[in-house]
C-alpha cells in the first residue's frame, strides 16, 4: 500500500523559505478555514495575507491573494505570508514607540541612543528611529502604552482580554526584505516586556511574613503586594513570586507552589 503524504499544503517563512504549518486537503476545507487556523499560530497584521508561492521560490509571491472570507476550497499547493506592494496608505495605523518618549531623561541617562544602528536617522534624534518603533492599530497602540501588551518577538497581553481579539500569543512580524538597521531593535523590545513584567506583579496588600503561602489571601483582591513588609517581601514570598512569575511567562499550572 502506497504511503498517504503527510501534507499537500504548505505555508512557508517569508524570512527563510522554510514550511511553518500545513495540512492534507483531503477536500472541504475552505479558504476562510485554512486562513482562520494560519492566524492561531502566526500574527497576520491586515496589510499582509496569504499568497500562493513561485514555483522556484517559498519566499515570493506566484500569484493573486487568497480571499480570507472565501468559502471555495483551498487548493493543494504552496503559499507565503507576505505584504502586498506598497500603497503608501496607512490609514488605521499608528506609530508606537517601543522605549516610552516620556522617559527622555532616562533614554539619555542610559545612554540608549548607543544602540540604534540606523544609517538614515540625524544624531540627537535616535529616539525616533524606525528602530525605535513599529507600526499597529490603535487599540493596540494604546494597550502597549498602558503595558498591557509587549512585543519579545512574540505577543504577550498581561491583561487577558478576549481570546477573540488578542494577539497574545503570535508572532511580531518583522519585514525579512528590511535589513536590521531599518527593524525594531531586540534590546529595546526585550526591555519593553521586562518593563510589562515590573507593571503587572504589584499590588496592594497587608504585612503578613510570618506565615504560609495562603492564595485566598495572597492572590485574591489586594492580597498581592511586594512592598517591604508585606508577606511577598520576605523569603518565602520571593520564592512563590518566582512560582508565581514562572505560572504566569510560561504556562506552570498556577496550583505550582514553592515551600
Amino acid at each position: 500500500m502506497a504511503e498517504i503524504p503527510k501534507r499537500n499544503v504548505y505555508i512557508f517563512s517569508p524570512s527563510d523559505g522554510v514550511p511553518i504549518a500545513g495540512f492534507y486537503q483531503h477536500g472541504g476545507v475552505s479558504i476562510s478555514t485554512f486562513v482562520s487556523w494560519i492566524s492561531e499560530i502566526c500574527y497576520i497584521p491586515e496589510a499582509w495575507a496569504i499568497y500562493p508561492c513561485q514555483f522556484n521560490n517559498n519566499r515570493a509571491v506566484g500569484g493573486p491573494v487568497l480571499n480570507s472570507s472565501s468559502t471555495l476550497e483551498i487548493q493543494p499547493g504552496r503559499y507565503v505570508i507576505r505584504s502586498p506592494a506598497p500603497a503608501g496608505d496607512f490609514t488605521g495605523f499608528d506609530t508606537a514607540h517601543i522605549f516610552p518618549l516620556s522617559e527622555t531623561d532616562i533614554w539619555n541617562e542610559l545612554n540608549l541612543k548607543c544602540f540604534i544602528q540606523e544609517d538614515q536617522i540625524q544624531v540627537n534624534y535616535e529616539l525616533n528611529s524606525v528602530q525605535q518603533g513599529f507600526l499597529c492599530s490603535t487599540t493596540e497602540h494604546c494597550t502597549f502604552d498602558d503595558y498591557s501588551i509587549a512585543d519579545n518577538y512574540r505577543i504577550y497581553d498581561f491583561v487577558g482580554r478576549d481570546p477573540n481579539r488578542t494577539p497574545h500569543g503570535k508572532i511580531f512580524y518583522c519585514d525579512p526584505n528590511q535589513p536590521p538597521m531599518y527593524l525594531p531593535l531586540p534590546d529595546l523590545l526585550r526591555d519593553r516586556f521586562h518593563q510589562c513584567v515590573l507593571r503587572h506583579v504589584k499590588g496592594t496588600g497587608k504585612s503578613d511574613d510570618q506565615r504560609s503561602f495562603d492564595p485566598d489571601l495572597d492572590l485574591g483582591a489586594g492580597g498581592f503586594n511586594l512592598e517591604s513588609g508585606g508577606w511577598w517581601s520576605g523569603a518565602e514570598g520571593k520564592k512563590q513570586l518566582e512560582a508565581e512569575l514562572a505560572g504566569r511567562l510560561y504556562h506552570i499550572p498556577k496550583e505550582l507552589s514553592i515551600g
